[in-house]
């Protein structure tokens, strides 16, 4: 499974149609267009949180990547903690 769970605000999304139609409107495409299992995310003040999952491949253009591993290419954001194997071309790692 791609999405385990949205939060956001006090809701806790778990609708794969209803993640991605969030994600759409909130101008994510380019997570929808990455390969990744088991994510849980949230969106908080119009920024994209990555709590944990598996993320393998793709750009991750900007948000805050708190856990997990990452195998993709981080253009841009903030990469706080977890398992980095990917591509780090700019951003802020803690």
């Amino acid at each position: 499974m791609r999405f385990n769970r949205l939060i956001i605000g006090d809701e806790q999304i778990t609708n794969p149609k209803k993640i991605i139609a969030i994600l759409e409107d909130k101008g994510f495409d380019w997570l929808i267009d990455s390969e990744f299992e088991n994510a849980i995310i949230e969106i908080k003040k119009e920024t994209l949180i990555w709590h944990s999952g598996d993320y393998y491949t793709g750009n991750w253009y900007y948000g805050i990547f708190k856990s997990g591993n990452f195998y993709g290419t981080f253009v841009n954001g903030i990469f706080e903690d977890g398992n980095f194997k990917g591509t780090f071309l700019s951003g802020i790692k803690v």
